[in-house]
């Protein structure tokens, strides 16, 4: 028994996630010496079982095999992030259901078990649990190399270019938030900005829509208005596992030659042929945008992309015990703004691209920064909990900061005034379901030699995209 046991416990438990990262070599030492240090104690262990009752062996199988089921499949990605508006309906907190949904696999197991002689059991058992790590090991759909970046060599040269920079649920001028004194204050700060660098802005847009898919697809193919079945034709759901959808169709890229893509990993703009650099958020490794992160932070959050609902609870665990800093999206982009924004700079520096393009999930919840614009774990921990007014006392705080790091950039760009900029979010904080909350967005525009700043009184922020690119 102590031989199946422990080959059991080697297939159930072993971390695959190490094969498809691209972990340096002593972060992967850390992970196999944690693991033969379990597999050590496990050895004794059942040896201790040996002397107990057949209920406690089937019960530490289960256990094992449930864990096993849970690594393997990633139960956490399968079931409960497609379904997250479901769950929703029912709980506050969605780690409920994923831990039901383990308990319940449980107990199918140790019922499953208990009508099993222990000839049969470990046989059933390991031919399962192997089955499903083959599959696994083999398996290169959470391989670290899905996540997109490609970098093609251009020729020509730009000496003039657009430049788009979309900042993910960050209300604008005339929003909910900007009712507050705090907001007030941001909003004489964005409007300081936009005359420093001679932007055209506009305290009085709305969005179409208060969803990113619908809001951004409308914009880039020109459509001011919501219509789902032109909807569907912009964009599909993604087959690959670090994407959730794909533009399918965009009337604004089409008209590049060459175009530098920074985006995360909710939608892909990178499948356009014009499309000839692609940086899409990247929490296996920071190499691209010179950034690095500590070796607890980056095992756990690996661990915890692959999906199992055991990764996602330790990862939850630590960074609510501030044990790590989380590098998944949005943490992870919050965390490593200034780097990606310098990335941004370097492309628009090189003049290889005729448009270049951002969007990133910032200043989107989990909010985390604090009045000095540094990401803090401990503030992004638990703000579901926030009240309405705490949340808008905290989302004016990250609009500030976006107004910090923008400036920043700004500042950065070679021959500014050759660049056409717009600046924009998707759609409001969606703090309350109102207008003013979810629909209100930041919209600015700076032509190629612009020289002043003027406020514009239009309401749409489709339709006036669509204007200013000449469609």
């Amino acid at each position: 028994m102590n031989i199946k046991g422990n080959l059991l416990f080697i297939l159930s438990t072993f971390p695959v996630f190490i094969i498809r990262s691209n972990l340096i070599l002593i972060e992967t030492f850390y992970i196999l010496i944690f693991f033969f240090s379990l597999l050590f104690l496990n050895f004794f262990f059942l040896k201790f079982l040996e002397n107990k009752s057949n209920i406690s062996n089937k019960l530490y199988f289960s256990i094992v095999t449930t864990y096993g089921l849970d690594n393997h499949l990633g139960l956490f990605n399968g079931l409960i992030q497609p379904n997250l508006n479901i769950f929703f309906k029912f709980f506050t907190i969605i780690y409920i259901p994923a831990f039901l949904i383990l308990v319940l696999l449980f107990l199918l197991i140790f019922f499953f078990t208990l009508r099993q002689n222990n000839k049969n059991l470990l046989k059933i058992l390991l031919v399962t649990t192997l089955t499903i790590t083959t599959f696994n090991i083999f398996d290169n759909t959470k391989s670290h190399k899905q996540i997109i970046f490609f970098d093609k060599q251009v020729e020509k040269k730009f000496e003039e270019s657009n430049i788009i920079l979309i900042f993910d649920e960050m209300s604008g001028l005339n929003s909910l938030a900007s009712e507050s004194a705090d907001g007030k204050s941001v909003n004489k700060n964005f409007i300081k900005l936009f005359n420093k660098y001679n932007f055209d802005y506009y305290p009085n847009i709305f969005t179409i829509s208060n969803n990113t898919v619908t809001s951004i697809s409308s914009l880039i193919n020109f459509d001011p208005k919501v219509d789902k079945e032109k909807i569907n034709k912009f964009v599909a759901p993604s087959k690959n596992y670090f994407s959730e959808y794909i533009i399918k169709k965009n009337k604004l890229f089409d008209k590049y030659q060459s175009i530098s893509v920074i985006q995360n990993m909710h939608l892909n703009f990178c499948n356009n042929q014009n499309v000839t650099n692609c940086y899409q958020f990247n929490p296996f490794n920071f190499d691209v945008i010179n950034a690095k992160s500590d070796a607890l932070s980056n095992i756990i959050s690996i661990w915890a992309v692959n999906g199992s609902v055991i990764g996602k609870f330790t990862w939850r665990l630590f960074k609510q015990l501030e044990l790590i800093n989380s590098t998944l999206e949005p943490e992870g982009e919050k965390k490593f703004i200034n780097e990606i924004l310098d990335y941004t700079i370097q492309n628009i520096n090189s003049k290889k691209y005729d448009l270049i393009f951002l969007h990133l999930l910032v200043p989107h919840i989990p909010y985390g920064f604090n009045k000095k614009c540094e990401f803090k774990t401990k503030i992004s921990n638990l703000n579901i909990y926030l009240t309405n007014e705490e949340k808008i006392k905290q989302h004016n705080i990250e609009r500030n900061c976006v107004i910090n790091f923008l400036d920043k950039f700004l500042n950065k760009i070679d021959s500014l005034k050759n660049h056409k900029i717009f600046i924009l979010s998707d759609h409001g904080s969606r703090i309350t379901n109102n207008k003013k909350s979810s629909l209100s967005t930041v919209f600015a525009f700076k032509s190629v030699n612009s020289k002043t700043s003027n406020m514009i009184n239009k309401e749409n922020m489709q339709k006036e995209f669509k204007f200013l690119n000449n469609e």
